[in-house]
């Protein structure tokens, strides 16, 4: 599967995919810094609350697009020139579907990994009072990158069960639409059945926004275990679906 891989990101290099994820990256990171930049220095007590806060808003935004188009990136190369059952000849027909998911999840890593270091730096930069706890760092990391998994699996197999990747895409964009609504949603079981509200279902930051003062001020909330479990399961019986549908389909 090594040498597999291997070919796999051979094929991936002028595919422009480190670009998107960069270009996307700068889109939050420019959203950020705007955010920022017009808050007063008096409430940048709570920056690091504020961002743990204000970029799961913008990931749910911008990160379901950014998943679509990558899938299709890594996908639309075999399934529009019809070369999977040409590819199967010569790899495991099994290994295919785990190769582009893993690889798709390396960019997706990439991408996160940019994002909190963003964070830091803002927080130096901004002069952010008090400092960023682990607790908070890895509770984040949970919430973005577990629901992100969740959707890049989806888009995987969407992208490869369609010839047309406007399909695939156009899923994205209203995983974007959804999540970004999911957010006026009550904490319940609607939006533990929308993959895109994870986002903000798994949000452990809470706000109190005095109107009269004109202040925000931000809360840790308790991270919601239960909601994480039950993501984790649907990903992985979403994994086990998609690959055995893969693997019944004919190339």
């Amino acid at each position: 599967m090594w040498r597999e891989w291997k070919i796999e990101w051979m094929k991936v290099q002028r595919r422009g995919i480190g670009l998107l994820v960069f270009l996307f990256w700068g889109v939050t990171a420019l959203w950020s810094t705007w955010v920022l930049h017009g808050v007063p220095k008096s409430q940048l007590e709570d920056g690091f609350r504020m961002m743990i806060f204000q970029l799961p808003l913008m990931d749910t935004i911008l990160m379901p697009t950014m998943l679509a188009m990558t899938a299709s990136r890594l996908c639309d190369m075999e399934v529009k020139g019809n070369t999977l059952k040409l590819l199967c000849t010569m790899e495991r027909k099994e290994h295919i579907f785990d190769i582009k998911l893993l690889t798709g999840v390396c960019y997706l890593t990439l991408f996160v990994v940019m994002q909190m270091g963003m964070m830091v730096v803002q927080g130096a930069l901004y002069g952010f009072v008090g400092s960023l706890q682990p607790r908070q760092f890895f509770f984040f990391f949970l919430q973005i990158y577990v629901v992100s998994v969740g959707i890049l699996l989806l888009q995987v197999i969407l992208s490869f069960s369609f010839e047309n990747q406007i399909l695939p895409l156009a899923a994205g964009l209203f995983g974007s639409f959804m999540g970004l609504f999911s957010w006026f949603f009550p904490k319940g079981f609607l939006k533990k059945c929308i993959l895109w509200s994870y986002y903000s279902d798994l949000c452990f930051m809470i706000n109190d926004w005095d109107r009269e003062a004109g202040t925000v001020t931000y809360y840790d909330a308790p991270f919601d275990f239960l909601s994480l479990g039950i993501l984790l399961i649907i990903v992985a019986a979403g994994y086990v679906a998609g690959k055995k549908y893969f693997l019944r389909k004919e190339l």
